[in-house]
């Protein structure tokens, strides 16, 4: 199952940072991977569900995420249902330092079509696009 983590030192107060990185409204303006949200923007709560337009490796996908855990301005995790059967998670943990807050992004894949090689690729893209997301969100941000 591989699992990618990136991280990043924001020069903002978590609370700052979450209102941008917890706000599913403003979500396309840093993670790279979003194309759009169906449905519209959800609001986030625990066991809501909701549905993502996704570009991964140049291919486009669609996930149903569920919100795992929430606790702002902290920590948001989801698990997802991919495409082919693929299981998807992500969290995003906040830890702040006064006015300086360290943004951890953690992405897991895991199911059948991503054994071997395949594995390896979507990993290397999925660091790639964690790294380019957070340095967005810092820009936003920062």
């Amino acid at each position: 199952m591989p699992t990618v983590t990136q991280t990043r030192d924001v020069p903002a107060t978590a609370d700052a940072v979450w209102a941008v990185a917890g706000d599913f409204s403003r979500y396309g303006e840093w993670n790279i991977t979003h194309v759009e949200f169906p449905e519209g923007a959800p609001q986030l709560a625990p066991g809501v569900t909701f549905t993502e337009k996704v570009t991964l490796m140049g291919m486009p996908g669609e996930v149903t995420w569920r919100v795992a855990e929430i606790a702002a301005p902290r920590i948001l995790a989801m698990e997802g249902d991919g495409p082919m059967g693929v299981k998807l998670g992500q969290r995003l943990e906040l830890t702040s330092a006064g006015d300086r807050t360290t943004v951890t992004l953690t992405a897991s894949f895991d199911g059948g079509p991503i054994i071997g090689p395949m594995g390896d690729m979507l990993a290397k893209s999925a660091e790639k696009a964690g790294a380019e997301s957070l340095e967005k969100l810092r820009g936003l941000v920062g």
